[in-house]
C-alpha cells in the first residue's frame, strides 16, 4: 500500500472544498496538509473518512493564513501540541514506525526567527516529516531570492551548513 503525504496552499478551505475532496478522493492520503485556510474557530469543517486539527489565524475579526491537517480515519494518531507562535499542526502516527508529522505554514510578510524555527523542531519526536509552504527562497533551490529570511532559515536547518549563507 502506497504511503501519501500531501500539502496544498488552499486559498480558503470553504472556497475550495469541493477541490479538496477531489484531492482526497484521487490520492487517498494519510494526511493532507493545507495552509492558508482562512478559517475562524467558529468555523466547522467535516470531511468524511477523514481527521482533522487545525491552527487558525485570525488578525482582528478577518481570518486569514492558518493550517489545517486531515488525516485518514484508517490511521491512529495523536496530536502533538506546540507551543510556538508558528502556524503549525503536528501529530504523530504510525505507519512502519511511528513518525511525527508536522505542516506549517509560514506567512510571506512574517520573519520568523531561527529560535522560533529552532522551537519548533525541539517539539516534535524524532523522526518527523516537516511539510508546508515555508515562503522560504533560496539560490539553491533554484530561486534568484537571495533575501528570503525563511530560505536561510530552512536552509541551515537542512543539515547543510554553507558558511555563504548569511
Amino acid at each position: 500500500m502506497a504511503i501519501n503525504f500531501l500539502s496544498w496552499n488552499c486559498h480558503g478551505v470553504r472556497s475550495h472544498i469541493d477541490d479538496i475532496k477531489s484531492i482526497l478522493n484521487k490520492y487517498q492520503p494519510v494526511c493532507l496538509g493545507l495552509q492558508e485556510t482562512y478559517l475562524s474557530p467558529v468555523d466547522t469543517v467535516k470531511i468524511k473518512f477523514y481527521n482533522i486539527i487545525r491552527k487558525d489565524y485570525t488578525q482582528g475579526a478577518r481570518a486569514s493564513g492558518g493550517v489545517a491537517l486531515l488525516i485518514s480515519k484508517h490511521f491512529p494518531f495523536i496530536e502533538i501540541p506546540l507551543t510556538n507562535v508558528i502556524q503549525a499542526v503536528a501529530i504523530q502516527l504510525q505507519i512502519d514506525v511511528l513518525v511525527t508529522v508536522c505542516f506549517i505554514y509560514l506567512p510571506p510578510n512574517q520573519n520568523y526567527t531561527q529560535n522560533e524555527l529552532d522551537d519548533l523542531i525541539n517539539q516534535l519526536p524524532q523522526p518527523f516529516i516537516l511539510m508546508g509552504d515555508f515562503n522560504g527562497h533560496n539560490p539553491i533551490w533554484g530561486s534568484p531570492d537571495i533575501n528570503s529570511p525563511q530560505g536561510h532559515i530552512f536552509f541551515r536547518c537542512d543539515g547543510i551548513h554553507d558558511p555563504e549563507v548569511p
